[in-house]
């Protein structure tokens, strides 16, 4: 079955396109049939072990749930509008809970960090889910404190963080 849905988000200096079952199966399996698709290429340095983890796991949520939710199980490619390249993902682990809750996560290609697309992804993909009604809080739990980066990414779209440990932060961000 080919996935129909077909979402993009646009911001200043990115598009970001929400991949298809078939296209997330295409980055792990044969990235260069990807990118024919695409018409452009695709970081592959992001593609870590646990990033495989992460799509494995994406594709048998998306196996059972309905397609008009596949935006909130898939990963959206990162891509910088004035030079076409797949930079990174961005996206959620799933639709929002029974709390309204979803959680965020992201990365972006080493060749292209420090740029502000991991911020910029970020802030769009939380307008995005603060459309729906159900979603009234983007988190990003057990951060860790090493990850400077990631934590200064999630603090400039907003968020605050709610837990501490030694090793991690949590952070949200409510619909206001």
């Amino acid at each position: 079955m080919t996935t129909t849905l077909h979402m993009e988000i646009l911001t200043p200096r990115l598009k970001l396109i929400a991949l298809t079952p078939e296209q997330l199966k295409l980055y792990l399996e044969a990235p260069d049939q990807l990118e024919q698709a695409l018409g452009f290429p695709v970081a592959r340095d992001i593609l870590t072990e646990t990033v495989h983890r992460a799509i494995h796991i994406k594709l048998s949520k998306m196996a059972h749930a309905p397609e008009q939710d596949y935006a909130w199980y898939t990963y959206w490619l990162v891509v910088p509008t004035d030079r076409p390249y797949g930079a990174g993902l961005a996206g959620f682990k799933g639709v929002p809970d029974s709390q309204g809750e979803v959680e965020l996560g992201y990365g972006i290609d080493p060749a292209c960090q420090g740029r502000g697309y991991a911020t910029e992804a970020a802030r769009a993909l939380i307008a995005w889910a603060f459309q729906s009604p159900e979603c009234i809080t983007v988190i990003a739990p057990n951060t860790k404190r090493s990850n400077v980066a990631s934590n200064r990414v999630l603090k400039k779209v907003g968020m605050k963080v709610y837990e501490e440990t030694v090793e991690a932060m949590s952070w949200r961000i409510d619909k206001k």
